[in-house]
């Protein structure tokens, strides 16, 4: 009997230790909040829970960070998009999260007769202002975050199986594009933020893209995504 009570207390003594041990470990994460849209999210991919490049990024960071993709398939940075970041903004806050990256922009050059009925560039001149307060928000917390800004990664024109609607489109958002990366990089400057170019890495390299797409990347895309974060970020 008495053998029986020591075997039952060193199993309760180790769970208690083990459960102890566990809870540190998550308390001393270093935890990563990947924010942004559909290329955020993993789109166009089979598993994205896997290979996102979120994903991805964990596998290189290793077991002491905790990376959560707060990705959100067609948002935008501008409060007037539909759907915007500004209703995941609670859940990001409430991650808490030590380190935040931010990849938004490709849906804001939405409008002027792409993307179908879309309206985002038609409110083009709120995009700085926009992206101010939510940097300022995230500010608000305690402790401060390590903010990053990234330039969206790019259009690729000559991604294989694009058809003519498709160039067409792209071909009037990609200058677009441009013109909210200047922003991003202005922005980045005044307020003292990292920077990462997700834009002129990629772009001209349709081997890193899906077909018939030209926005979103491959699985190798998002890879070459994953190490480009995670080569600035370290």
């Amino acid at each position: 009997m008495h053998s029986y009570f020591t075997k039952v207390a060193m199993f309760l003594l180790t769970f208690f230790l083990t459960s102890f041990s566990n809870e540190e470990v998550k308390k001393n994460l270093v935890k990563v909040a990947c924010v942004g849209d559909s290329i955020t999210f993993g789109a166009r991919l089979n598993n994205p829970d896997q290979h996102s490049y979120p994903a991805q990024l964990q596998l290189l960071l290793g077991k002491k960070y905790q990376v959560e993709n707060f990705g959100v398939g067609g948002s935008t940075l501008l409060r007037k998009g539909k759907p915007t970041v500004w209703t995941q903004l609670p859940k990001i806050m409430a991650a808490h999260p030590d380190i935040v990256i931010i990849s938004l922009g490709t849906n804001d050059t939405c409008g002027m007769g792409t993307c179908g009925d879309r309206k985002c560039w038609e409110y083009k001149d709120e995009f700085s202002g926009d992206y101010s307060d939510l940097i300022d928000s995230l500010r608000t917390l305690s402790p401060k975050p390590e903010i990053w800004v990234c330039a969206p990664s790019p259009m690729v024109l000559e991604t294989p199986g694009l058809d003519e609607n498709r160039i067409n489109g792209l071909t009037a958002r990609k200058p677009r594009l441009q013109e909210i990366i200047s922003e991003v990089k202005k922005l980045a400057e005044e307020k003292e933020l990292g920077f990462i170019d997700l834009n002129t890495p990629l772009d001209h390299k349709p081997e890193l893209f899906t077909e018939k797409d030209g926005v979103h990347p491959n699985q190798a895309g998002y890879k070459a995504i994953a190490e480009l974060v995670y080569q600035r970020i370290k």
